[in-house]
Formats: structure tokens, C-alpha cells, sequence
């Protein structure tokens, strides 16, 4: 299976064993929050509709299709040295990140800080600012090979890359029984002390929870398949009421302590 090349809390690569048979071999494959697109990677469609409301990742998805890839690999590249590896040097990059407002060096500069931060988080603070502390990486290496595949995979298929909201409309145009939409949002919380996972500057909520619901079922009475993660509570049960659920456990950190890695029930709703 093709790993994604950047580090992503909630990534679905080790659930793609589960999901893949699910997903099937769609027309039309859209997945309206991407994230690294681990599971974009790795299904078989004739066309792919890639969004995420982060406009970061979508311009680093974008320089790695474009003409000069291997020119932008390379350039990410030269920041990956023993002496960018300090904490100094990471909020000093950290800082020129929060400040560039050109596209490619943002891009650039966001492979180096998804590689060196803590966790391989991508957090926000409320004025747009990128916050995540060193994360005292021993070695960090530039995913060239991993940077390689996702061009080459893209660059052999029928794609489009954009940077929108997972309720706009534009995402679902034109979808009939041959394709799929896999949603993978920001999850409810597990408790009713937790809060809703964001990473994007704003928060997402149970509003916005209920309105993908409203689009999946949309979707699935004009035949569209539509597939749903999230974690397996009362809340998100209610919420896929109407969907056939399948249930996984997911082996993750679901707290702050890198020591409390446990297993995490998720369900799979699929319309």
C-alpha cells in the first residue's frame, strides 16, 4: 500500500484494510477531508476529487503535481539538516512559516515543520499561526520516496485538487451510482467533557456534524455511496441512524501523553 508522506494525527492508513472493500473500485472517488490522502492513495477510481479545508496541504499537493516537482523535492530538501534540527532553528522556521505568504515556500516549509514538530500535529492558533511545540525528533529525513509516489500516482490519474468547505456544493457535482464519497471529519468527541478535534483554525461543530449527515443522506438517495468515520459513541450512532454501521478498534494516542496510546473504538458508517 502507498504511505502517505506527510505525519497525520487520524490518518487512515492502518484502517485501510477495512475500508478499501468498502470503497470498491469507484467511477468517481471524492473525499472531502483529505488530510494526507492515505486513502485516496490507495484506492483504484478513474477520477479523484481531493479537498481539505487546510490551504497548506492542498498547495503542497499542488507543487507535487506541478511541472517542477522535482525541483520543489529537492528545495524541501535542503531544510532537512543536523542543524535545522534544534529547537532554535525549528521556531525560527516555525516563525518564517507564519509570516510567508508565498504559496510555494509555505508549502516548503510546512513538509519541514510536519517532520520536525511535536507528534506530527498540524495545529492553528485563532490568527491563522501555526503553534505546534519541537518535537525533539532524533533524525528527521525528507520522505523523498514517499514525496515520489504520491507525484507519480497522481500525475497517472484523472484528478482535482481544491481548497474549500466539505459542504460545498461543487464537491458533489455530477456523482451517480458508480461513485463514492468517503468522509473522514473531525470526530465527536468520546466523552461529553472532550472537545471536538480541530485542526483547521476553526473548531468543528456538532452543527456541522449534523450538515454532513444532511449531504451523505442527499448523496445516498441519488445512489452515491457515501462513507462515514468517526468514533463509535451514543452521539455518532444517533447521528448514522440511518446508515448500515461497522465497527473497528483503532490502536492510537487519544490523549495529550504519548504514553497513553490505547485502543480507540471507531464505527464505519456506510450509506
Amino acid at each position: 500500500m502507498r504511505k502517505p508522506f506527510l505525519k497525520w494525527a487520524g490518518n487512515k492508513y492502518r484502517v485501510l484494510p477495512h475500508l478499501l472493500p468498502l470503497i470498491g473500485n469507484p467511477r468517481t472517488f471524492v473525499e472531502p477531508f483529505a488530510g494526507s490522502v492515505s486513502v485516496s492513495l490507495n484506492v483504484d477510481a478513474n477520477h479523484y476529487v481531493i479537498n481539505d479545508i487546510n490551504p497548506d496541504l492542498v498547495s503542497i499537493y499542488k507543487e507535487l503535481t506541478n511541472s517542477n516537482s522535482d525541483e520543489f523535492i529537492a528545495y524541501c530538501g535542503e531544510l532537512f539538516t543536523p542543524e535545522n534540527n534544534t529547537k532554535d532553528a525549528y521556531l525560527e522556521i516555525r516563525e518564517l512559516f507564519n509570516s510567508s505568504t508565498n504559496t510555494t515556500e509555505r508549502a516548503r516549509l510546512f513538509v519541514y515543520l510536519n517532520r520536525h514538530c511535536f507528534n506530527g500535529l498540524s495545529r492553528y492558533n485563532k490568527s491563522g499561526g501555526f503553534n505546534v511545540p519541537f518535537g525533539k525528533m532524533k533524525n528527521p529525513q525528507l520522505p523523498y520516496k514517499e514525496m515520489m509516489s504520491f507525484r507519480m500516482f497522481f500525475l497517472c490519474s484523472s484528478y482535482s485538487f481544491h481548497n474549500t468547505s466539505f459542504d460545498d456544493d461543487t464537491l458533489y457535482e455530477n456523482l451517480s451510482k458508480d461513485d463514492v464519497v468517503y468522509f473522514d471529519p473531525p470526530y465527536v468527541p468520546l466523552t461529553e467533557t472532550s472537545n471536538f478535534t480541530s485542526y483547521s483554525t476553526d473548531g468543528f461543530t456538532y452543527a456541522q456534524q449534523e450538515k454532513l449527515v444532511e449531504i451523505a443522506e442527499r448523496l445516498s438517495s441519488q445512489n452515491v455511496r457515501v462513507i462515514i468515520s468517526n468514533h463509535d459513541t451514543d452521539v455518532s450512532r444517533e447521528l448514522y441512524k440511518n446508515a448500515k454501521i461497522h465497527t473497528l478498534e483503532v490502536r492510537r494516542n487519544i490523549s495529550a501523553k504519548g504514553t497513553s496510546r490505547n485502543k480507540a473504538k471507531e464505527l464505519i458508517a456506510v450509506y
